[in-house]
């Protein structure tokens, strides 16, 4: 085969959009035995095999994530030559990343009012933490991404800052003890304010046994094995704001961030980045009100 087919390619985008072949399939309206025996055209064609099962799902070999960074150009300049010859938008999809504790209230709202100007385009949203958001990012598998950071990031746009606070079970005593039990996930960003605070103040930590996900921390937290630094103003079952009275240090501000691809749906995405812009500057106004 001297020539791509560009369906065929689409069908790789979509297969490392959705992790999973037959999420893939329906995406395209085809059926799995479709989608797989073109996958297995293109491992004919390079001599090398695209797709290896990890845990439940699958994942993209590294030769196909080097692959899909270079065939994404060629389906975006196919798009870009029909629109401009026919006038007709040709549907896409926009994948967008957060993390679980982005607030919520203006998201929605935004990527509501962005479909609606846009009803062509499929966002597809996945959750997950700041770091491998980025990496996800970088591999051009996300085309905006927005992480809670405590710094803004080389490229980032910051669209808002906001305080952390530290969390423990409602009622709780954990964050009287000593050393100090943190139920922060190893690779949270926010752990590392918090140990940098706790360290400054000489107040000895540790981390609670059995860390791992956020989800599974914050079960840890609410059972009042340990404390938690979290966004200020976030929610979650069981945990409250430590009123701590002073006992505890300080911690920094946080920074929202969002990033941007500049591959070929740019445009797109900097289009969806103004609608955020806007949920956000919705949000500090409302909790200005709040305050006032």
């Amino acid at each position: 085969m001297r020539n791509l087919d560009i369906a065929t390619l689409r069908s790789l985008q979509a297969v490392a959009e959705y992790g999973a072949v037959t999420r893939a399939a329906e995406s395209l309206n085809m059926t799995q035995s479709a989608l797989s025996m073109q996958i297995r055209r293109l491992e004919d064609v390079f001599g090398q095999p695209l797709l290896e099962k990890q845990g439940r799902g699958i994942v993209l070999t590294d030769f196909a994530q080097l692959l899909l960074t270079e065939t994404r150009k060629l389906v975006g300049l196919n798009d870009a030559i029909i629109g401009r010859f026919t006038g007709v938008r040709p549907e896409c999809r926009l994948r967008v990343g957060l993390t679980t504790d982005w607030p919520m209230l203006h998201f929605t709202l935004a990527v509501r009012q962005f479909r609606e100007a846009n009803p062509n385009v499929e966002v597809v949203l996945s959750d997950g933490i700041s770091v491998d958001l980025r990496r996800q990012f970088e591999r051009d598998e996300l085309d905006v991404i927005l992480t809670t950071e405590l710094e803004c990031g080389k490229d980032a746009v910051q669209l808002y800052e906001i305080d952390l606070i530290w969390m423990g079970a409602e009622g709780g005593t954990a964050w009287l003890q000593r050393p100090l039990r943190l139920t922060n996930a190893l690779n949270c960003s926010f752990l590392r304010a918090g140990i940098a605070a706790l360290d400054a103040a000489g107040i000895p930590w540790e981390h609670a046994s059995g860390v791992g996900s956020c989800e599974r921390n914050q079960m840890l937290t609410a059972a009042d094995q340990g404390v938690n630094t979290f966004l200020h103003k976030s929610q979650r079952p069981g945990i409250e704001q430590i009123d701590h009275g002073g006992a505890l240090p300080p911690l920094p501000r946080s920074s929202l961030n969002m990033y941007l691809t500049q591959g070929s749906i740019s445009a797109l995405a900097s289009e969806f980045g103004r609608y955020l812009r806007r949920a956000v500057q919705d949000e500090a106004e409302d909790q200005r009100s709040a305050a006032a």
